[in-house]
């Protein structure tokens, strides 16, 4: 059975100590009257506000990095706009025009099957393997608004699409939140197993016990100890080898592994020879001239790296669920989590927000592919794993 590859574009983040500022704006309507009692949030974050009734709104608190602002008013299309926060504050105005929804009248050309009970049921069940995932933690979280998806399948390109017609919903019982999601993009293409994801999300605490409160507290540190944000923060901090990261390069041409994947190094490189220094904000990781075991290759098109982690083994349902890359390179521990980053442009830009830009030219297979909504965690959640250790 083919295994189900999926990308989740979504925002990872640093936490560093650094000179904080802010991002206030200005929303109106196409007639530019302010537009008052409009949700505006920060991608990925508990940061959420609403517009006064002079359309106004404002973060305070910010550290310098990458941020994505989105702003939602019923009846109204969303406006998300990315934001480099660096050096100073920062005010954007926004204007909101009406809602179109074009899914069904534009994207889809084809002959589409759309919703009967049967038909929904089995997309649904897809849409929930996809989005929610197939970890320990995705066993406690639950959908709690469905009947908000549409669903359309184009069975001229065998690819099922999906929108929502406001936020969904997702209470997650293993972290402690409530992640309300913005969906902009899904669809699945029976044809490869590829699934791509995209959206805006913010959290909410859940309310819980003491008892509870320890529990989640355990999960969420495991949840971000596993995560590509804990090591692009590691990388930020230049604790990555410190904390347990090995990295190499990879290829997918012309050389592969028995296994049909990319073909790894046979040693570990230096971390810092990987990413180079910007800005005191940002860092650059660079493609360069790789050595593939004895051949050395210029890559032209696709670059990208192996990462695994000894900090966090990996868990087991990973193995049944996921796309193990059965790529180790030496000196390795048992069970790692073992994560591949391909980059589709020549360089790729990290800020201390962890985004990487151009965002949508990144993507992650392995551990990190396999993890969906039940593992996200909040961009201002931080633990230190080498506390007690240094």
């Amino acid at each position: 059975m083919k295994k189900l590859v999926c990308i989740l574009l979504v925002f990872i983040a640093f936490n560093v100590k650094a000179q904080t500022y802010s991002i206030n704006g200005t929303v109106t309507d196409e007639k530019g009257e302010a537009v008052s009692g409009a949700t505006v949030f920060i991608t990925n974050s508990s940061y959420i506000t609403s517009t006064d009734n002079k359309g106004k709104f404002g973060f305070n608190g910010l550290q310098p990095g990458g941020y994505e602002v989105v702003i939602k008013m019923l009846g109204l299309a969303p406006v998300t706009q990315e934001i480099k926060l660096q050096e100073k504050n920062i005010h954007i105005v926004a204007r909101l025009a009406e809602s179109t929804i074009e899914l069904n009248t534009v994207t889809i050309k084809g002959k589409t099957d759309y919703n009967t009970d049967l038909k929904r049921e089995k997309y649904l069940a897809l849409f929930l393997k996809s989005f929610i995932g197939e970890t320990v933690n995705a066993e406690q979280c639950k959908l709690l608004n469905p009947a908000i998806l549409n669903f359309y399948y184009d069975r001229d390109k065998g690819v099922l699409l999906a929108n929502a017609d406001d936020f969904l919903v997702v209470e997650n019982k293993a972290l402690g939140y409530k992640l309300k999601y913005l969906l902009t993009e899904f669809a699945y293409d029976y044809n490869t197993n590829l699934c791509t994801i995209g959206g805006s999300p913010y959290f909410e605490e859940l309310k819980g016990t003491d008892v509870q409160k320890k529990k989640w507290e355990v999960n969420r540190k495991t949840a971000y100890l596993s995560s590509g944000r804990h090591f692009f923060k590691a990388v930020m901090n230049n604790t990555a080898k410190t904390e347990g990261y090995i990295v190499a390069e990879f290829v997918d041409r012309p050389l592969t592994s028995k296994y049909g994947k990319t073909l790894v190094a046979d040693r570990p490189l230096k971390i810092d020879s990987v990413f180079s220094v910007y800005n005191k904000n940002f860092r650059v990781l660079l493609p360069g001239i790789m050595g593939v075991g004895k051949d050395t290759v210029k890559l032209s098109r696709r670059f990208g790296l192996y990462v695994a982690y000894n900090g966090v083994k990996a868990s087991p349902l990973f193995y049944k669920t996921g796309t193990p890359l059965r790529l180790k390179i030496k000196s390795m521990m048992k069970d790692p989590q073992e994560s591949e980053i391909q980059l589709l442009a020549d360089t790729i830009m990290i800020d201390r927000n962890g985004e990487l830009s151009p965002n949508k030219k990144a993507i992650f297979s392995g551990y990190w592919g396999w993890l969906r909504i039940a593992d996200l965690m909040p961009l201002d959640y931080f633990v230190d794993p080498l506390e007690g250790k240094k």
